[in-house]
């Protein structure tokens, strides 16, 4: 895992993703085909970005299943996203969905070229070609890189509380976090009766 303290550790990948940078805003196909701009995806929200080597490799199902299990119940009320990304046959991408469960986006570079510009290439399985290194990264909702989480040992994957923790720390930079109830920096006397069309002190 690499933070803001050790961002000088070289990591296989293009020398500007780094922590603090923004991350390039690709396009990309879904598993039916419709193309997603990451910008549109996180919309206004952080969210999780993970590329993955696909469905062969037991460390991906593995962490599917734990977010399937405890961060997929989640995403639907924290507004934060979680993406896939997958190089080659979308029919892979399809496979480590469908049987793990998993109710996200999944991505597919089909010609790799993500996968290339990126720098991320695992060269290592001689039957599936050229895969991604299965980097996990936390981006707040302007593409800018918070985490950076390097699986190739699958202890350096993320586990669903330190991706809780981390979307927590984005969202707590919102200015609408707290509720800005009576006595909050910004509200009036009598503006909560006011929302509510009610007179003051009744």
């Amino acid at each position: 895992m690499t933070t803001e303290r050790d961002t000088d550790i070289r990591l296989p990948m293009r020398e500007d993703l780094r922590v603090g940078n923004q991350f390039p805003d690709f396009e990309l196909p879904e598993v039916s085909g419709r193309m997603w701009r990451l910008s549109r995806l996180l919309g206004d929200y952080p969210g999780v970005l993970h590329f993955s080597r696909g469905a062969f490799c037991p460390k991906e199902r593995r962490m599917a299943l734990n977010l399937v299990q405890h961060f997929q119940p989640e995403l639907f009320v924290n507004s934060c996203t979680l993406i896939t990304v997958m190089a080659g046959d979308r029919l892979d991408a399809m496979e480590l969905r469908d049987s793990s469960g998993a109710m996200w986006t999944f991505l597919v570079d089909e010609d790799r070229s993500l996968l290339y510009e990126l720098q991320m290439v695992d060269t290592t399985d001689d039957l599936h070609g050229h895969i991604y290194i299965p980097y996990t990264f936390v981006l707040d909702h302007d593409r800018t890189i918070y985490k950076i989480y390097n699986g190739w040992w699958y202890l350096g994957r993320p586990t669903v509380e330190e991706l809780r923790m981390d979307l927590r720390a984005l969202m707590m930079r919102r200015d609408d976090w707290v509720y800005p109830g009576t006595g909050q920096p910004g509200w009036e006397p009598g503006q909560v009766e006011r929302l509510f069309n009610k007179p003051p002190g009744s």
